[in-house]
């Protein structure tokens, strides 16, 4: 039996270790965690349990918990066969981690669109947009990554410049990602910064919106894997491994996607996206300046 530590929800990632199990005879028992600690929580108790550990497998359900997990030396080096086609941008290059299923940044459009065309994340300071441009707070959600993504890209007085047009655009901060979704499809606002799985929950709910993945003709927009690890210490090293090349298997990644967690591949090909080229070490040192910085930029506290 393995132990799995699991960020993924567990309607998705329930529904994949049920194909691994009928496929090897291999039992997951998964930890997953609760709604209100989001991966928080998991992370902590990998944290705690590390000279004994009770996971086998860590499945995260972005990049930026698990690189900092790796920095302290929670997981052991695995290079799993099936990673072996995947864009070197979604996996650690040391081995400690890859990446299976993309979500993305994405802006939510409303209906009637604006009548100019959108393409990229400065149509979020349009000043045609004033005062109708919604985003989640830096503590919800991806969004404080997202912010910790800029600084890493951009550097911080780039992406300090772009909060603060945000702030004097009069952009509106919500409770969260899905709630940005929400409100742009229910007329509130023209545009929203969100991921896609939340636009696309929010048209299956009546929401009145498309989405646009921005800057697909320039760095591209930050796109957010589950990542795979396997615990150092694991109690079960072989069947781990067997879990982990089942896990980021292009099967696995099909299934993601088909169930609706992902919609693209890590893979190149049809199902890519234009992602920009993170160094999710640096984002994850830069994380906690971002979230500072960026919060007191956009509730106008500097």
């Amino acid at each position: 039996m393995l132990t799995v530590y699991c960020a993924v929800d567990e309607p998705y990632a329930s529904k994949v270790f049920e194909d691994f199990e009928k496929q090897t005879g291999i039992h997951i028992a998964p930890l997953y965690d609760i709604e209100s600690s989001k991966s928080i929580g998991l992370g902590g108790k990998l944290e705690a349990e590390q000279d004994h550990p009770r996971a086998d497998v860590w499945w995260g359900s972005e990049a930026f918990l698990t690189t900092r997990l790796a920095d302290e030396g929670i997981f052991e080096k695995y290079g799993s066969p099936a990673a072996a086609d995947i864009d070197r941008k979604f996996k650690d290059p040391d081995g400690l981690w890859a990446g299976v299923g993309l979500r993305a940044r994405v802006l939510a459009v409303g209906q009637p669109r604006p009548g100019f065309p959108i393409k990229g994340l400065t149509d979020l300071i349009d000043p045609r947009l004033k005062g109708k441009v919604a985003m989640s707070r830096p503590n919800a959600g991806v969004t404080g990554a997202h912010l910790a993504a800029m600084y890493a890209v951009w550097g911080p007085e780039r992406a300090r410049d772009f909060l603060r047009k945000l702030r004097a655009n009069g952009v509106v901060l919500l409770g969260g990602n899905a709630e940005v979704a929400d409100q742009v499809g229910a007329g509130s606002y023209v545009l929203g910064l969100t991921d896609n799985d939340d636009v696309a929950n929010a048209q299956a709910n009546g929401g009145k919106l498309t989405s646009v993945v921005p800057d697909q003709d320039g760095e591209g927009t930050l796109a957010m894997p589950t990542t795979i690890a396997l615990v150092k210490g694991s109690s079960h090293p072989e069947l781990a491994r067997k879990l982990i090349d089942f896990l980021l298997s292009k099967q696995c990644e099909q299934k993601l996607m088909a169930l609706g967690l992902a919609q693209w591949s890590v893979r190149a090909g049809p199902n890519g996206i234009t992602a920009i080229d993170l160094d999710y070490r640096k984002a994850a040192d830069l994380f906690p300046q971002a979230m500072r910085e960026g919060t007191a930029i956009l509730e106008g506290h500097e």
